[in-house]
């Protein structure tokens, strides 16, 4: 019995920073992908969005600048990258090193895609599909790409966590 044929979900084990977002979500009534859109996720958590002819940041408390001009999937890949910063940081990054500020793009970018395609909404995914990246992008509405970073994370993490040796212990209690 090879890994491919055992549910995914049943081995994966999300990280805190994936179960922060994912509450935190789910406190605010982000249940299903359709929920995900920037503006429903704008009114769910009460966040202003102000654009402005400035680079994207997270402006504190207060909300988030977004570049004026940009659309589509930049603008919401924009939002997101923002909103994870605004959702789980707090300080001024132009009074930080270099090596915090990078930390904090990193954790930013890791908290966007964990918003995106929140653990909480996993069960709808078909892991056994060949065609699971195109789910994935279909159902959370993101980018290809996206949804391939996602899920080698996904694949990357119930390999670190399956174990073959439990599995054919259950398998053979019967015997």
């Amino acid at each position: 019995m090879g890994i491919e044929e055992l549910k995914y979900l049943k081995h994966y084990k999300p990280t805190e920073t994936e179960l922060r977002m994912s509450e935190s979500l789910c406190s605010h009534g982000i249940l299903e992908p359709t929920q995900l859109d920037t503006e429903k996720i704008q009114i769910a958590y009460k966040v202003m969005v102000i654009e402005l002819d400035f680079p994207s940041i997270n402006f504190g408390r207060l909300g988030i600048v977004l570049k004026k001009g940009i659309t589509g999937e930049q603008y919401i890949s924009n939002f997101y990258h923002e909103f994870a910063h605004w959702l789980g940081h707090s300080g001024n990054q132009l009074q930080m090193s270099k090596q915090q500020k990078l930390a904090q793009e990193m954790q930013a970018e890791q908290m966007s895609m964990y918003l995106r395609i929140p653990y909480h909404m996993l069960e709808l995914v078909d892991f056994s599909s060949d065609d699971c990246i195109i789910e994935i992008a279909d159902i959370f509405g993101v980018p290809v790409e996206l949804a391939k970073r996602r899920l080698k994370k996904i694949k990357d993490n119930v390999l670190c966590h399956y174990d073959k040796a439990a599995d054919l212990t259950q398998a053979n209690k019967i015997i």
